[in-house]
């Protein structure tokens, strides 16, 4: 994220006017695709693209823009910079130095559903934005944003002159198009968004005031909305959908767009609004899409083996010396679906930055042992999950006997207490690592040892025993039953193409023997994640595994891991009750109402959504961890060492470590628009 400095005359130094300085949470079925083959890219070993930067510029000489948009400046075909940028540019501080214009950051996607990675890398709109440390907010769109003293209305100022990536101005226009016509769309978004309504449901009133001014109004204090516009595409909800181009899409403006839809072989004005208006759409579908990010799409992913992104000419950030961001001419996403592939091109230095797939423990040895060579640098980052991966069992299950079983606490502390991590950590973690549940981190104010430690130690003549007592018989084959008559088999549903998914299923497979020997037969659904998602979304599934998120930095926001709620469709051993909390509905009937312990965790998310007080909230968040602690929804296994980022000995200005975490967005917060490519 980037540093917000006072409003000074920077720019005016180079000769223009003055200047200043956490998957979508919509549902299933709203304005998120997925989908498409995943393509492969060329064998390891050879270089996709020059990263030299164009011979001008550089340093302090570099001048108010990019050559290559001085060139279609001089050609005609853009107005000069200082018409491109607002009024007040928001200034960023280097992190280490400025920069210099010019080369392309190369990195990797492993197919069509590994649109998050676009998300943390080139992301950027929100109206405030989180600072590196995570511990500040600022502006970025936003140049004003006043609560009123009960934090029940807030009024917000845009940032004026801000244009969209085809030139056209960002105004309220966007903002009340954004909200009533996308956000209260029942047709484009199941429920209202949860950072857009009260604490009991209600939408937010929105009050346009004038081109750049509106407020947002809601029934009860909201005092966490600050940190809502801050946050994920949460902040962006306002400032993702551009009127002028949008609304040819959309019923409300245009009657035809119906017919027009049909037509053009969607089943409809919704399938083609969501086609061409999502800015997350995993595959990029739609390039002409004007956006307020850093780099514009130029080559969509569902094309070619490579997405590529170009610098977008009226972004409107500047450095210090108030030349326009970003340095970077290109971000370039080649796709490769093999994890050992990709790897392969790292460890060639093919990358510049990269932190994801295959940053695991399994191959940082060989990543630095390739250092010299590939001319990187590892740099290890900072873990923020309760464990490396935890297990959910489905307590939605459409199976009334499975779903009797899975909200069985019995059955989950059983199979706790049959699980050697020792072994785990020995075998697949490099000895490197300790047991953790499905709770809070050491370094997290809400730890707590007890939460943490539960039921960790390996004790197959406990497990079996508790297993007896609570009714899960011998049977036939040496598979347990349940007093339901319900056999205790079941197969875990894998994304083993995700970060840790090679990981998972070498645990699995050791699992599946250490759950044999207590009469439980595990069988193991590795899938591409496209796949696992749908599985997921649609609660079709015994059991799964994820990281751990929630463990440290983000433990009120991730919460699908202590209660049925939170980001990305809540919880996974609750699905179908997290949609009923986050919408106040569901796709479909209830599979089984929610127990209650699962409604009293609510009201007091309800009620810590509502306190103004900071260190009354972290009380309420106690109560909740604490009912967490005591039904033990789902299971953690080994808290490894961490990921960690290759990085080139030629980009600059990325600072070092920083925190792992999806809430965070890494890299985002490090302001990948002030990186550069030294000479």
């Amino acid at each position: 994220m980037s540093t917000q400095q006072p409003l000074e005359s920077v720019f005016q130094r180079r000769g223009g006017r003055s200047a200043s300085a956490a998957w979508p949470s919509l549902t299933r079925r709203g304005l998120v695709l997925s989908g498409g083959a995943a393509l492969t890219a060329s064998a390891a070993g050879c270089s996709w693209f020059s990263t030299d930067p164009e011979s001008e510029g550089g340093g302090g000489d570099k001048g108010p823009e990019a050559p290559m948009l001085a060139e279609r400046v001089e050609a005609g075909d853009l107005p000069p910079v200082a018409e491109r940028l607002p009024k007040e540019p928001l200034v960023v501080k280097a992190t280490e130095e400025i920069g210099q214009y010019g080369g392309t950051w190369n990195t990797v996607i492993n197919g069509a559903a590994d649109g998050p990675w676009l998300w943390r890398t080139i992301n950027d709109g929100h109206l405030l934005e989180r600072n590196r440390a995570w511990d500040e907010i600022g502006m970025n769109i936003a140049s004003g944003f006043e609560p009123n003293e009960d934090a029940t209305e807030f009024t917000i100022t845009l940032r004026e002159g801000v244009k969209w990536s085809d030139g056209e101005p960002l105004t309220t226009a966007d903002v009340e198009f954004g909200y009533h016509n996308v956000a209260l769309n029942t047709e484009l978004t199941q429920g209202v968004p949860g950072e857009l309504a009260s604490v009991d449901g209600t939408p937010a009133e929105l009050e346009i005031v004038d081109d750049y001014t509106f407020i947002v109004r809601f029934n009860s204090p909201k005092p966490l909305f600050r940190d809502d516009m801050a946050a994920g595409t949460s902040g962006q909800r306002f400032t993702m959908y551009p009127r002028h181009y949008l609304e040819q899409f959309h019923t409300d403006f245009n009657a035809n767009a119906e017919q027009e839809s049909i037509d053009e072989g969607f089943d409809g004005w919704v399938s083609r609004f969501t086609s061409k208006g999502n800015l997350w759409n995993f595959l990029w579908e739609n390039p002409d899409l004007p956006t307020l990010l850093p780099w514009i799409c130029k080559k969509p992913i569902s094309d070619a083996d490579y997405a590529l992104f170009e610098r977008n000419p009226y972004y409107w950030k500047v450095d210090e010396d108030g030349s326009q961001l970003p340095y970077l001419d290109e971000v370039r996403f080649n796709i490769v679906a093999d994890v050992e592939t990709m790897f392969a091109h790292a460890v060639n230095g093919d990358y510049q930055f990269h932190s994801r797939h295959f940053n695991d423990n399994a191959h940082r040895a060989d990543a630095v042992d390739g250092e010299a060579n590939g001319n990187y640098t590892v740099v290890d980052l900072e873990s923020t999950y309760s464990s490396d991966m935890n297990i959910a069992f489905n307590m939605n299950h459409r199976d009334a006997g499975l779903r009797e079983v899975f909200n069985d606490k019995q059955l989950r502390i059983a199979l706790s207490h049959a699980i050697d991590r020792q072994e785990l950590i020995d075998v697949l973690w490099n000895r490197v690592g300790e047991a953790g549940q499905a709770a809070p981190r050491p370094e997290s104010r809400f730890y707590d040892e007890a939460f943490d430690t539960q039921y960790l130690e390996f004790d197959p003549d406990l497990a079996n025993s508790i297993l007896d007592e609570a009714g899960y018989a011998a049977g036939s084959g040496g598979t347990r039953v349940a007093a339901n008559g319900t056999p205790l088999e079941f197969t875990v549903a894998v994304a083993d193409d995700a970060l840790l998914g090679s990981i998972w299923v070498n645990a699995l497979d050791m699992i599946v023997d250490m759950w044999a020997a207590v009469g439980v037969k595990l069988h193991i659904g590795g899938q591409p994640r496209e796949n696992w998602q749908n599985l997921v979304n649609e609660f079709d599934y015994d059991l799964t595994v994820w990281t751990g998120d929630g463990g440290y930095l983000d433990e009120t926001v991730a919460v699908q891991w202590y209660m049925a709620g939170g980001p990305a469709g809540g919880a996974m051993f609750a699905r179908q009750w997290s949609e009923l909390y986050t919408n106040g509905t569901t796709q479909e009937a209830l599979v089984a109402e929610p127990p209650a312990w699962v409604t009293e965790q609510w009201d007091l998310y309800d009620q810590f959504k509502a306190e103004p007080d900071e260190a009354a909230r972290d009380e309420i968040f106690k109560q909740i961890l604490a009912i967490a602690k005591d039904e033990f929804p789902a299971i953690g296994t080994v808290r490894g060492q961490g990921a960690w980022a290759i990085v080139s000995n030629d980009l600059k200005n990325v600072g070092g470590s920083m925190p792992e975490n999806p809430t965070y967005g890494t890299p985002g917060p490090a302001a990948p628009e002030q990186w550069f490519i030294a000479k």
